[in-house]
């Protein structure tokens, strides 16, 4: 199994056919990647990319470890870990290939190592790589220092006679496998719980290995005998998107339907689970939500699944159709019912029969149209504007709005048996503030989108420019965010990354910008700036020297991203120093270096600035 260094595997490619073969491979610079790491310590949200993350004590890692070996066992438990492994690794793959797409081959592959670093799990450091990237091809060899895996095992079982390091290598295939568009697996050969002084890998593709099949048994998932697998709602009908070549940078292949739901919160899931489950049947859907959600998104995804995803879905927003005319509308009108009258014509209804029908801000439709409407929900008839003709008919109703209707029962204007007919499976859609996590998805479909439709070549977003993304509070949720990015796309000039500048009409709308926290690596005035005032074995004059380094380097790290005025810095440390100091203005004056009266003064104009 053990390869000697600079041996390619047999059958492989030999050097002088493309292939250039690597043994002093020095990784990139970082700062493209954690840029990219957002923390949010006031809401507990923390991003790498468009991916939420977490900090986990490594302590409660090596309990749930040792938890799965001793419950399920090691066969289970490996393949458990290996495959969480490759999941984070294709996820990895992506942003990799989104902060280095215009970069080389071997920069885009660095990261793979440079983003496990970053998460804690392990340091790489390649021995040697052979790559030709036009077929595919690569085979390497890295050690493994620092493994928490290793460190886990053997803190609760001591040495072991096998490596191992079963997420890391999961992680390596994933990574491996997205990156150069096949499969790839990843092999421990030595292994820091086996005694060896590091961990020791080697890559190579997936026919390469002669007994790959040891392996790939802990990629696939088994079902327990013990345990019952519960039913699975429908899938959902999405666009298939294959994994792009090794190299090619850029985002993967634009799905053919972008107006579908986009997201990764909870509150997202939550109510998506909600939509797959009624989706099914024939009941009647009372979307709920604040205007802008996306509640028509979630209408057609409720059609889309069902039995009627071929039967015709009729949208109709009833707030824009004018009172008198909602009932010929929805019912349909016939021939001399009214003045200009001189056919007969279908109402909505008619024309959604064996489909689905949607009907938006259902609050606003007058008493006399609730009443009809009820009649079609109890028992699928309804009569045309002017005629005493029963027809049937075969509609499933979505109905939507932003109102509390229970509320508008209580008033006296929304019938109550109306109500209790559409609140069959209601389906709250959480505001976009409650879905943070969403955000960096809606970001890159919104790009996508709207790049393709105004022409544009993008390179994506800048950090600070995420960041304000991030923090926005969007009041007009989704539909508001679509709209600044479409401003933004249509602002920035080809081969831009979309930046500050771009994000037009956020503060018209909200008066300001709020600050809610969110903090990129190096961008928190509290995160490795300052000293604990005691530091054993440090001097006063020796902490303040590397206080100024710490600051110099934020500086610097700032200056590169763009313009900084001095007088928004000024004003985020008096900010972060009233908070620290729960806006008593002597303790926040002491802490910047200031009098009371000298703060006071610098508080009061902000004050009149912001006016």
């Amino acid at each position: 199994m053990t390869l000697p260094h600079g041996d390619a595997p047999q059958g492989a490619p030999r050097p002088g056919h493309g292939i250039n073969i690597i043994t002093d491979l020095r990784f990139p610079d970082m700062q493209d990647l954690t840029d990219r790491l957002y923390f949010n310590p006031k809401e507990g949200l923390i991003w790498l990319g468009d991916k939420r993350m977490m900090l986990l004590h490594v302590e409660a890692f090596t309990s749930l470890r040792q938890e799965l070996l001793e419950s399920n066992g090691v066969e289970f438990t490996r393949g458990l870990l290996t495959r969480i492994g490759y999941l984070t690794g294709q996820r990895d793959a992506d942003l990799a290939i989104q902060a280095r797409g215009t970069g080389n081959e071997l920069e885009i592959l660095a990261a793979g190592g440079q983003l496990h670093a970053l998460s804690g799990i392990v340091e790489v450091a390649p021995v040697f790589i052979e790559v030709d990237p036009s077929k595919g091809y690569l085979h390497g060899e890295f050690t493994w220092k620092h493994s928490v895996e290793s460190e886990a095992h053997i803190t609760t079982n001591g040495t072991s006679t096998d490596p191992i390091c079963w997420m890391e290598v999961g992680y390596s295939s994933g990574f491996l496998t997205r990156l150069m568009g096949r499969r790839f697996l990843v092999r421990e050969v030595e292994c820091q719980a086996c005694g060896h002084e590091h961990c020791r890998v080697i890559a190579r593709p997936l026919e390469d290995w002669e007994d790959a099949e040891e392996d790939l048994k802990y990629f696939q998932p088994r079902a327990a005998d013990h345990r019952r697998t519960p039913p699975q709602p429908p899938l959902r009908r999405v666009a298939k998107v294959q994994p792009a070549p090794f190299g090619l940078g850029g985002q993967p292949p634009l799905p053919a339907d972008l107006d579908r739901p986009v997201g990764g919160s909870a509150a997202y899931h939550t109510a998506l689970h909600k939509i797959l489950r009624v989706a099914g049947t024939n009941a009647t859907v009372l979307l709920l939500g604040e205007s802008g959600v996306g509640k028509t998104m979630f209408a057609h995804e409720v059609h889309a699944n069902s039995h009627r995803a071929d039967a015709p879905f009729i949208e109709i927003n009833c707030a824009a159709i004018p009172e008198q005319l909602i009932e010929s509308e929805l019912f349909g009108v016939q021939r001399g019912a009214y003045s200009g009258a001189t056919e007969a014509r279908p109402g909505r209804f008619e024309i959604a029969h064996g489909g689905t029908i949607f009907l938006d801000e259902v609050a606003t439709l007058s008493m006399t149209a609730q009443g009809k409407l009820l009649r079609v929900l109890q028992s699928g008839d309804l009569e045309r504007l002017g005629s005493n003709k029963t027809i049937k008919v075969d509609v499933r109703v979505i109905a939507a709005t932003n109102e509390d209707l229970a509320k508008a029962v209580k008033a006296g204007n929304f019938r109550s048996d109306l109500f209790y007919r559409l609140n069959v499976f209601p389906v709250t859609i959480a505001p976009l503030r409650e879905r943070k996590d969403d955000l960096p998805l809606l970001l890159d479909t919104f790009l996508r989108k709207l790049s393709a439709l105004h022409g544009r070549q993008l390179k994506g977003i800048t950090p600070r420019a995420l960041q304000v993304i991030l923090d926005y509070h969007w009041p007009g949720n989704i539909r508001e965010f679509e709209n600044v990015i479409e401003r933004a796309v249509i602002l920035a000039d080809d081969g831009d990354a979309l930046d500050i500048r771009h994000l037009s009409g956020l503060d018209a709308l909200s008066g300001q910008l709020e600050r809610i926290g969110t903090m990129g690596w190096d961008a928190s005035p509290s995160i490795g700036i300052r000293l604990p005032d005691a530091t054993p074995g440090v001097g006063l004059a020796q902490q303040e020297h590397a206080s100024r380094d710490q600051l110099l380097n934020v500086a610097q790290r700032a200056l590169q991203r763009g313009p900084v005025r001095l007088s928004e810095i000024e004003e985020v440390y008096i900010e972060v120093a009233m908070q620290l100091s729960e806006g008593n203005i002597s303790k926040a004056a002491t802490l910047l270096g200031l009098s009371r009266a000298q703060l006071d003064y610098r508080l009061k104009k902000m004050q009149n600035e912001g006016a």
